[in-house]
């Protein structure tokens, strides 16, 4: 079925939705920017006399500050104040040594952080300690990954105590050994299968199409494609006895780019550490925040729920990898499954090839304290409505990159905030800046403050907006996000200047080189959001609107979780100027101001009611006949998305009423504003999505691959498991059903928050 097929359903003629207009970008900026200025061509759809009662100055929403005698918007002030010679320093300062969760060197950048905020001036800063079980190498009895023969000699054995140093600093003796986090102990020894990148996809056609028992197979995976936790997660439940997980040079060294030191490229050694852990936060605690004294599950029992994988899994590089996929002699790959080593990409090792794989993982788990550091500086209109900003701390080596790329920038953000506090200056909405431990490990820092504290920010946070990896590359902004914010992205990035010469400000080149049709509207794409950073729970525990920003380049950077994402890779390759780092900050600054100043929040419910049209639609596309085939209707659904579509553009005519009213009521904006915040938490189920700990009934992260985004996940999900049973799982069409009309009812909730009635009889 075409778009233009189901376009009917939705009446979007008559809907009213303009999409991205100049209105939407205006509002959100003209707010901040001249408060008492605003204005909108609007019809009054609510007596004006509702909204005028007893309001606070516009001027106490801080859109402006006094610098120099001059009352200057904020929003324009601070293009001056983000220097990039101190997030440079910044940079080089947090990454001088490894920093791993969980290690003294990680806890004393905390430690630093804390003073640097209580210097700046922030009105309450606190540094906020869990007790979790992380997972580290055994330095000594390092894991093992050999090739032997026939009779049992080793003919070839993989760096897997230590990556190649390249350059000064990296032969750290606190570097991490390469490993990867929660695998399984032990040891396997057998034959090979080649998995390609280890999707759900990747493992059907071997064992569907292919036909092959993969049952105690050592399997070689490439990294990318989906969260590595999925692979060690598919590899078992497929029978793999280990997993081996390698970086092909397709993917991290491409032909005719030069590997580090000489160039950005991964070189053959270099490899990438990172986490199996499925759920997010402490393993042990999955639920409840990991206080002292808390029931504490057995390491077991977390196994043998899924939660970690029970085979051993080990990461290599490429110059490892050819000695073990040269083992693999019969059963051609299919072309996508064919990297860029210099051999012929084969599936299966025969029985002719006699010589076998040993691969022994000694990782062990260890209780250790993590830090959280959280500095808030209150509003003076609604101090107990919160604009949270977000980074981690942690890396798995050095994090010139990931994260500390985007902690350079929180800091000198820090350094702005408190100028901005010597000058008198309060925002109307409290911003809360915050310095996550353990994001590499499961999210587990951001995760258990989020448990600790859901009945305090679930009511009252506005947004939280993450910038895990400020740059990665240089090209153009990447952003996922939820509808809501939409707006306000693009208002911030129309304000910042471009850092690349031939455009003018990062909307600009975002749009020249990811452009969207929205509906007959060309933006720049937002993505949805699905997991794999600190966002993940303030979404899908609370239903908080959610973004996350980056500055990249059209592929991923390749020295990913290696020891060579340090400074000498971001100063030579990745950022030498540091001002994509600054223009980041200022966006994500920005964005930030607009959502704390701005009396009615700069939300556009429409575009919820787009989003969920194109959503839709695709879905109907992807499944009508199979859901036709058992005589499962989406009639109701498509009702109540049109009943959606009605509601978000009356609420959004009131909004604009309330905005271009410089005295509306406290009454009134408050009504309003709960509508907005509550429209995103109404599409949270309480008792989760079906055997996830995930509860956004829209959007969530795909049940076989954490990284990206599932559309109506509980029902996706549904239909995925009646397509493809087992011995053990028959097909359940009903089930199918039950996830239906959650996405209906939650749709139907959504409406109903829009819809609510009380402006009218505000006295």
């Amino acid at each position: 079925m075409s778009n233009e097929e189901i376009t009917p359903l939705f009446k979007r003629e008559s809907s009213g939705l303009r999409p991205y207009s100049d209105v939407y970008f205006l509002y959100a900026t003209l707010a901040v920017v001249t408060v008492s200025a605003v204005a909108f061509s609007v019809g009054l759809l609510v007596g004006k006399s509702v909204f005028t009662t007893k309001s606070s100055s516009q001027a106490a929403w801080g859109a402006n500050v006094v610098d120099g005698g001059t009352s200057v918007p904020v929003i324009s002030w601070i293009d001056e104040q983000l220097l990039t010679t101190n997030i440079r320093n910044n940079l080089q300062s947090l990454t001088i040594l490894p920093h791993i969760a969980g290690s003294p060197q990680n806890m004393k950048l905390a430690q630093d952080i804390y003073t640097q905020w209580v210097n700046y001036g922030f009105d309450n800063v606190q540094l906020v300690n869990y007790s979790v079980l992380l997972s580290y190498p055994n330095t000594s009895n390092p894991n093992v990954l050999l090739l032997k023969n026939a009779t049992g000699d080793t003919i070839y054995s993989a760096h897997t105590a230590q990556e190649t140093p390249l350059t000064p600093g990296e032969n750290d003796s606190t570097v991490a050994m390469p490993f990867n986090a929660y695998s399984g102990s032990g040891s396997a020894t057998g034959r090979l299968v080649y998995v390609n990148y280890a999707t759900i996809d990747d493992f059907l056609y071997l064992t569907t199409n292919l036909s092959l028992n993969l049952t105690g197979r050592i399997c070689i995976a490439r990294y990318g494609a989906i969260y590595r936790g999925d692979k060690a997660h598919l590899a078992q439940t497929y029978g793999c006895s280990a997993l081996i997980i390698y970086s092909d040079p397709k993917d991290y060294a491409p032909s005719g780019t030069l590997v580090y030191p000489n160039g950005p490229s991964l070189p053959p050694y270099g490899l990438q550490r990172g986490s199996l852990l499925e759920p997010e936060g402490d393993p042990l605690t999955n639920g409840v925040p990991s206080l002292d004294g808390v029931f504490r599950e057995s390491y077991s029992s977390v196994m043998a729920s899924g939660g970690v994988p029970s085979i051993p899994v080990q990461p290599i590089g490429y110059g490892d990898a050819i000695y073990f996929m040269s083992q693999l002699d019969s059963i051609s790959a299919p072309n996508s499954w064919t990297g860029a080593l210099d051999l012929i990409y084969c599936i299966w090792q025969s029985d002719n090839n006699a010589n076998q794989t040993f691969i022994q993982v000694n990782n062990y788990q260890e209780q250790r304290t993590i830090y959280d550091v959280i500095g808030t500086i209150y509003g003076q209109v609604e101090p107990d409505q919160m604009v949270i900003l977000g980074n981690h701390r942690d890396a798995w080596v050095f994090g010139a990159v990931d994260p500390n790329s985007g902690t350079a920038v929180l800091q000198e953000m820090a350094r702005a905030f408190g100028t901005l506090r010597t000058k008198g200056w309060r925002p109307g909405r409290s911003i809360v800046l915050c310095s996550w431990d353990a994001e590499e490990y499961g999210l587990i820092g951001s995760t258990e403050w989020v448990e600790e504290r859901q009945k305090v920010i679930g009511p009252n946070a506005v947004a939280y907006l993450n910038v895990d990896i400020a740059v990665e590359g240089s090209t153009f902004v990447s952003a996922a996000a939820n509808p809501l914010l939409y707006k306000v992205i693009f208002s911030a990035a129309k304000l910042v200047k471009c850092p690349n010469p031939g455009f003018d400000t990062l909307y600009d080149e975002w749009l020249h080189y990811n452009p969207m049709d929205i509906n007959g509207t060309i933006e720049p794409n937002i993505g949805n959001l699905g997991s794999g950073s600190d966002f993940t729970m303030f979404l899908q525990l609370l239903g908080i609107s959610c973004a996350d920003l980056s500055y990249v380049n059209t592929t991923s950077y390749a020295v990913y979780h290696s020891v060579h994402d340090n400074f000498y890779w971001m100063s030579n390759f990745g950022d030498p100027s540091f001002t994509h780092h600054q223009a980041m900050g200022l966006m994500w600054f920005k964005t930030a101001i607009l959502l704390a100043t701005t009396p009615v929040l700069p939300y556009d419910p429409r575009d919820y009611a787009i989003s969920l049209q194109n959503i839709f639609a695709s879905f109907v596309q992807q499944y009508s006949d199979v859901l036709q085939n058992q005589n499962i209707s989406m009639e109701y659904i498509a009702d109540e998305l049109e009943q959606f579509v009605t509601a978000s553009v009356t609420f959004w005519n009131q909004l604009q009423t309330a905005a271009s009213n410089t005295s509306i009521s406290e009454r009134a904006l408050r009504i309003l504003n709960n509508k907005l915040m509550n429209l995103e938490r109404a599409f949270i189920i309480p008792e989760g999505l079906p055997g996830r700990q995930f509860k956004h009934v829209i959007f969530a992260p795909s049940s076989v691959n954490s990284y990206a985004s599932a559309t109506f996940p509980g029902l996706s999900d549904a239909i995925f498991s009646a397509l493809h049973p087992t011995p053990s799982v028959p097909p359940d069409w009903d089930e199918v059903r039950r996830q239906s009309d959650a996405v209906r009812v939650h749709i139907r909730y959504a409406t109903q928050v829009m819809t609510q009635p009380g402006l009218e009889y505000l006295i």
